[in-house]
């Protein structure tokens, strides 16, 4: 079977849509020794992977969301002749006549849109917005298979686009062996060095401990504004940092400036983009990973953070509680004075309650596998192909 997969997203820098593509291509190709793999290359990022079978990076000048994307691939794509196609995200040629998978990591645009998630002029957003629209409609619609990571996505699909239960897959995702540290980190705090390497890391220099950790984009339905407000009002009662890692954009500078506008700037530290042996240390060493996010798809840097021994606090939203089960412990991510309590009532865990919680997130974690998430994916690719 020759499988074409469009690997465009590949890397960190796209955040959580990069750790998918890239991880899960990685270990399709360290499992599937039979098919041919065609991977479409940005020339803008950089696949490097080992030649685990027979594989071809094809170089693709065609940004992500453009027309151009939806006038060139088509045409590469016939002149290819690939037996099934992989699109890790939705915008998926709408002129493509060659069977094809789609990954639908959420549908958050179709909730959280207006002029404060954009950095367009109105006009422009709102002809983007139809597009989108547009594009995501002729995918799900055309897909073979749509492969989400939640089953809180699935039952979204479903009640908005009355699709078939038949044609939705549910293949949660994985942590990445970068955040897999051995021993993890369970007792730093007594006295343990943590086993991470001895380099001196630049972005720590910028930190006071103690501190909270975030990792993620900053888009409004992140819902960052109100957890600065909480970490305002937790200061009257602890002194506690909030670390917000995200790389600078737009809305990184639209937080930076809410942070001073709400006078608690003092509290607030934006670093910037972490690599990841930076976002390791960062995890391990924070009292607890927060997230008030006010709708996903998945949940991974709460999974990351479990990984390394770093407590989770987040949002009762139905996805986190699908992920995470009993290992986080939840708020309502709209009451500033609930975000502010519950993070205040975990500060204060004993040291044996801590341990506890941390042992249920490493449990917790140890059952999302980015190899069982290849495997899963790969047995769709082979139904699809079976069922011709």
């Amino acid at each position: 079977m020759r499988i074409l997969i469009d690997c465009r997203f590949w890397g960190t820098k796209h955040t959580g849509l990069g750790r998918y593509t890239e991880n899960l291509v990685t270990n399709l190709l360290k499992i599937d020794k039979k098919n041919e793999y065609i991977l479409l290359s940005s020339s803008k990022n950089n696949i490097i992977i080992e030649q685990y079978g027979n594989i071809t990076v094809l170089p693709v000048n065609a940004a992500y969301y453009s027309l151009k994307e939806q006038l060139v691939l088509p045409k590469l794509i016939h002149k290819l002749k690939p037996d099934l196609i992989h699109f890790p995200h939705f915008n998926v040629p709408i002129l493509t006549n060659f069977p094809f998978v789609v990954t639908i990591h959420d549908l958050i645009k179709h909730h959280s849109r207006g002029r404060e998630t954009t950095t367009h002029q109105a006009l422009f957003y709102w002809t983007k917005f139809l597009g989108y629209k547009l594009v995501f409609r002729k995918a799900v619609y055309k897909a073979k298979k749509i492969i989400v990571p939640s089953n809180f996505v699935k039952r979204e699909l479903k009640k908005i686009y009355h699709l078939p239960e038949e044609n939705i897959k549910v293949v949660y995702e994985g942590v990445s062996n970068k955040f897999k540290i051995n021993p993890p980190s369970l007792s730093w705090r007594s006295g343990e060095k943590l086993k991470i390497g001895k380099q001196k890391l630049k972005i720590l220099k910028k930190i006071k401990k103690p501190y909270l950790l975030y990792v993620g984009n900053l888009y409004p339905h992140k819902n960052i504004r109100r957890l600065i407000l909480a970490i305002k009002l937790l200061n009257q009662f602890r002194r506690i940092n909030l670390v917000i890692v995200c790389g600078r954009d737009v809305f990184w500078r639209r937080i930076k400036n809410a942070a001073v506008e709400f006078k608690a700037e003092k509290f607030i530290s934006l670093p910037g983009f972490a690599a990841d042996k930076d976002l390791a240390v960062l995890y391990a060493q924070a009292e607890a990973f927060v997230s008030p996010s006010l709708i996903e798809g998945f949940g991974l840097p709460g999974l990351e953070a479990m990984v390394l021994g770093c407590p989770v606090i987040c949002s009762n939203i139905p996805t986190f509680k699908e992920i995470y089960g009993k290992s986080a412990y939840y708020f309502n991510p709209r009451d500033i004075d609930d975000i502010k309590d519950k993070i205040l009532h975990v500060l204060n865990f004993s040291f044996r309650k801590r341990q506890v919680m941390i042992k249920k997130g490493l449990f917790q974690a140890s059952k999302y596998s980015w190899q069982e998430c290849a495997q899963e994916t790969l047995e769709v690719y082979q139904g699809i192909v079976n069922n011709w």
